[in-house]
């Protein structure tokens, strides 16, 4: 029998396959600066930050990105190389989140922006048939849309107390450690997933599934 009433679940690299390095490569060929130095796995530019936030509109991040691009590098050419980290979809992990539903209240909690927010919209549709990438949770809360980004501490709270949700009910997995340590100080039961393939595993050994 599992300790867990609550399912928390980050988005990056937990239920979608991300890798950061594609996009870095992508936007190279449009730089006219090492990339690598504006964003990467560990750290970013401010602008990211800024954009996860809600703090400013996809043309004004598109705005702040060309001054590190080529003159007349089109907005298509930027989402496409921004959409690039986006690599693929397992459907196993969808079928588990609607499985999950049926016992546990579930939610997802990801730092994302406007951007990538359509573009799984979008996957999800395409690929599944789905409305939007929300239907596979009760709610999911994203950066862009509530002000705050892990590992802020409000936005644990913000979930916590919005949804009165028990935090020592409450499962919580990302794959930066940095997030797991913070929402383990709000007293989630919070778990760093090293690597995609092991959802399963750990949703296992904890008798979740």
């Amino acid at each position: 029998m599992t300790q867990f009433k609550n399912l928390i679940f980050d988005i990056g690299n937990v239920i979608v396959d991300i890798d950061y390095a594609v996009p870095v490569r992508e936007f190279q060929k449009l730089a006219v600066t090492d990339f690598s130095e504006i964003v990467s796995y560990s750290k970013q530019h401010h602008i990211f930050d800024a954009f996860e936030k809600g703090q400013i509109t996809e043309q004004a991040f598109h705005s702040e990105l060309r001054k590190f691009l080529r003159p007349g590098v089109t907005d298509e050419q930027i989402l496409a190389a921004w959409n690039s980290i986006l690599l693929r979809y397992p459907k196993p992990k969808f079928d588990l989140l609607l499985e999950l539903k049926k016992s546990y209240k579930v939610f997802a909690l990801s730092n994302i922006n406007e951007t990538h927010v359509r573009a799984i919209d979008e996957a999800v549709r395409q690929q599944f048939g789905a409305t939007a990438f929300a239907d596979y949770f009760h709610t999911a809360y994203y950066s862009n849309e509530v002000g705050f980004r892990k590992p802020e501490p409000e936005i644990y709270t913000m979930v916590l107390e919005k949804e009165n949700l028990n935090p020592a009910e409450t499962f919580f997995v990302d794959d930066k450690p940095e997030n797991v340590e913070a929402a383990r100080k709000t007293g989630l039961k919070a778990f760093e997933l090293k690597h995609p393939d092991e959802l399963f595993s750990l949703l296992k050994e904890l008798n979740i599934v």
